[in-house]
């Protein structure tokens, strides 16, 4: 967990043996991520003119050289490619509900122009199932996919910062190869960002984009804080607090 310049949070996850972009947020009000997802031809890794890898379009988006809201007109010009080795698609969420998902060799899914309500992303292509009412939810995720969409639909009419905590304590995976190692809450009207680690629910932390600092929040048994800076802190660093 590291900022880049003063307005961005990055999360980054080591593969490989080295650190990549998991996904990142700006004070501004603007999410990207960057998750897994099967790979096609048409999103393989290349270079050419009008040719933007995903992991350029993540860094353009969080500093806000590209604006959210410019994306389907800037998608009609540029072809977003994987990096080598590497197949994601993103979810992009940005202020006045400009909410988009991109994924390489794969169409744009804009959320006001297809007319939904909100958008569950996990590890399958939303786009390759989608129909004109639903998304037939199969393949990695897909169990997630369906408890998430079901918990908010649900609660669409009365949705809250306490409601998102426990669907994401529904949905965090605590067997298998990839348990959950971060579940986050962005809330920019408050410039706060709320997380917990490893599946542990019962103890909370917060970031303030105001002051650049990571606090404890309940759980712990003393308070601890620290000034987060472009260096960054591991978070199994964060865990033994």
């Amino acid at each position: 967990m590291a900022l880049a310049g003063d307005k961005q949070l990055i999360i980054l996850q080591k593969e490989g043996g080295r650190f990549l972009p998991a996904l990142g947020l700006n004070k501004d009000g603007t999410f990207m991520n960057l998750q897994m997802v099967a790979p096609t031809d048409e999103g393989k890794y290349r270079r050419g003119k009008n040719c933007v890898h995903i992991m350029r379009l993540f860094d353009d988006v969080l500093s806000g050289k590209i604006e959210a809201a410019s994306l389907p007109e800037y998608l009609q010009e540029k072809e977003i490619v994987n990096v080598p080795d590497y197949s994601v698609h993103s979810l992009i969420t940005a202020p006045d509900r400009k909410s988009y998902v991109v994924q390489p060799g794969r169409h744009l899914i804009d959320l006001d122009k297809m007319n939904l309500e909100f958008l569950v992303l996990t590890n399958f292509s939303v786009s390759d199932q989608l129909s004109k009412k639903s998304v037939i939810a199969e393949g990695p995720g897909s169990d997630r996919y369906k408890r998430a969409y079901h918990e908010i639909g649900s609660h669409k009419n009365d949705f809250s910062a306490e409601k998102c905590i426990s669907i994401l304590r529904k949905t965090a995976q605590t067997e298998g190869e990839y348990p959950t190692q971060l579940s986050m809450i962005f809330i920019p009207d408050d410039n706060n960002v709320y997380f917990t680690l490893y599946g542990d629910f019962n103890k909370s932390f917060k970031f303030s984009f105001n002051d650049k600092t990571i606090q404890t929040i309940s759980g712990f048994k003393e308070n601890q804080s620290v000034v987060l800076s472009k260096k960054g802190i591991l978070l199994s660093d964060l865990k033994v607090w």
